[in-house]
Order: structure tokens, then C-alpha cells, then sequence
């Protein structure tokens, strides 16, 4: 089992972090800033049976996942804190880094990407910031995109493994690239952000219900999945999307990303986790139950086999 740490015990960072998943602090750990992530309060929203989100246990069941499949993650810690389950975050950035987000890295002036983007929005009638449409625009022609094209490889190795993990919330602001202040060199950055996976805001009776009721339950993992992203005007089912097959980037990155998911370690991660702690629920039978039921439907039933058709494809073609 892992341990369940005690963070009020730990000096403050003084450093502030933005953001609106919820209340945030900065920590230090054996003087390395950390960064801890508070449960956002369901008052406001229409849940029942649930008085905080279980953001913390879904931030770090997402980032220890991204680490077993072998993508940059930042190292997550999950531990209780006035009076919570909290999750602490480990800051990536070096004192001379800075983050470069996606909102920030198409801002980057181009005319022709901006003539193109002014036709999209004016025939779209969609936010912008979630056209998908405008992204792939953007991935073709942006300066940071063209300077680095493993960035694109990372956006749609993030798109997989968030149908997979049903993460719905890839914002602008959660993935990009870190600055280097003093060389001005460019990496891509940890996945960061995963607290909107795992169905935060469901309460263990409904995951319950869902979880008994076979109909239900595919409506739930695959059905009503859904993105951020918008394609002609809709919001897009991810599940569907990889499985149409028709974006030569996203099959790349199946054929990239679906030979490393190991069941077996991601079944690993869920057992290491305790019931509770201090009385309070860090991962309920029900939740480990329902996540990790969903999480085998969909490689079993979709990305596996779409692997495969993809995988003969490929190899048909050669």
C-alpha cells in the first residue's frame, strides 16, 4: 500500500498557482516545491451524495497511468490535509523555466493560419477554444508546432490516453511547452492536469447503479463519452472519433500507445491504494470496481481492436 502523507505538517512554498479546478497551496517536500490540490466543493453543482469531487484520487490515478504507459508525467502524491484528501503535485519547473501553454502558443501570429482561423470561426458558430477543426489548423502551421513536431505527437498521444482514461477536460491551459529563461530552448512539457478523469463528481451509489446495469454501464464508458473538442459544430465523442479511423495522426498515435498499456500494472496502481484513511474514503470498492471495469471495456472492446485493424493495415501496406 502506498502511504497516505500528512501535509499540514509541511511549510508553505509562498508560491501561488492558478487554475480552476479548485482551492490550491504551495508545499515544500525535502525543499522541492509541490504543489497541493484541494477537492472542489458539489454544493453548486447538481450531485448527490457527494459533497467534494474526488479530484485528488482522479489527478493521481491519471498521471501514475500516463507514467506506466511511458509518457512524461509530473509525480503526484496523494495525502490528507485540513481535514481532506488532497493530492500534492510536484512543480516541474526549474527556477529559470516558464510554461508555454497551448492558449499562448497559438497566439503566435501567422496570416495565414489567421485567415484561416477568421473562416472557421465565422462558419462555425462554436468557441473557438474547442474547435478541433482550428487545432489541426494550427498543428500544421504554427511556428512552435513546425520548430517541434513531437508536440503534435504528444497532443494526440494525450487525446488516446484521456478517451481512455475518460479525462474530458484537455483545456488550452493544461499541456504545451517549457521555456528555458537563460538558453531560450524548448522541451515539451510533463502531462499535467488529469483531476477532470474518472468521473470526479460521481457519487459511489451512482457509479453503483451504473455499474450493475449492463445497458447503462456502455452508455456511461462509451456512449456518453466525451471531449472538449467540437467537430462541425458538435461536441465529439473521442471513442468514436479514434475509432473512425479517418486521422492518420490520431491511428499514429494508437499504434504508438495501445502496445504499451499493461493492464496488469495499471491494476497494480489501484491495489496500492488504500480504502481509507483517517476515516475518510480514498478509493471506495465501488470506485476501484467501476474504473477499473471501465477502463478494461474500453481496451478490450475498442482500442485493442482498433489497434489491431491498424496494426494490419500497416502492415498490409509494407
Amino acid at each position: 500500500m502506498i502511504k497516505i502523507e500528512n501535509f499540514d505538517i509541511l511549510k508553505t512554498s509562498g508560491i501561488s498557482y492558478g487554475g480552476h479546478g479548485g482551492s490550491k497551496r504551495g508545499i515544500l517536500i525535502d525543499n522541492e516545491r509541490w504543489l497541493l490540490k484541494y477537492p472542489k466543493s458539489t454544493r453548486s453543482m447538481d450531485v448527490e451524495g457527494l459533497s467534494y469531487s474526488t479530484t485528488p484520487l482522479s489527478e493521481y490515478l491519471g498521471s501514475h497511468i500516463y507514467e506506466s504507459i511511458g509518457i512524461d508525467s509530473y509525480k503526484t502524491k496523494l495525502g490528507f490535509a485540513n481535514g481532506k484528501i488532497v493530492v500534492a503535485c510536484k512543480d516541474f519547473l526549474a527556477s529559470n523555466e516558464t510554461i508555454i501553454d497551448y492558449n499562448m502558443i497559438k497566439n503566435e501570429y501567422d496570416e495565414k493560419v489567421e485567415q484561416a482561423i477568421e473562416h472557421l470561426s465565422t462558419s462555425s458558430n462554436m468557441n473557438s477554444n474547442q474547435n478541433l477543426e482550428e487545432v489541426l489548423l494550427i498543428m500544421e502551421e504554427n511556428p512552435y508546432f513546425k520548430s517541434i513536431p513531437e508536440l503534435k505527437e504528444r497532443f494526440w498521444d494525450m487525446f488516446v490516453i484521456d478517451a481512455f482514461i475518460s479525462n474530458n477536460d484537455r483545456n488550452e491551459g493544461n499541456w504545451g511547452l517549457v521555456l528555458n529563461k537563460d538558453t531560450n530552448c524548448l522541451k515539451i512539457a510533463p502531462v499535467f492536469d488529469n483531476g477532470a478523469a474518472f468521473y470526479n463528481k460521481s457519487s459511489d451509489d451512482k457509479l453503483m447503479s451504473i455499474y450493475e446495469d449492463n445497458f447503462k454501464f456502455k452508455q456511461s464508458v462509451y456512449d456518453s463519452s466525451i471531449s472538449i473538442y467540437r467537430l462541425n459544430g458538435k461536441q465529439i465523442n473521442p471513442l468514436k472519433y479514434i475509432e473512425s479511423m479517418n486521422n492518420d495522426d490520431c491511428n499514429k498515435a494508437m499504434l504508438r500507445i495501445i502496445p504499451k498499456i499493461n493492464m496488469n500494472e495499471i491494476k497494480k496502481i489501484f491495489d496500492e491504494i488504500p480504502e481509507e484513511y483517517n476515516g475518510l474514503s480514498v478509493l471506495s470498492q465501488i470506485q476501484k470496481a467501476y474504473y477499473l471495469k471501465s477502463l478494461e471495456y474500453r481496451y478490450d472492446k475498442l482500442l485493442l481492436p482498433i489497434y489491431n485493424k491498424l496494426d494490419n493495415n500497416t502492415s498490409n501496406e509494407m
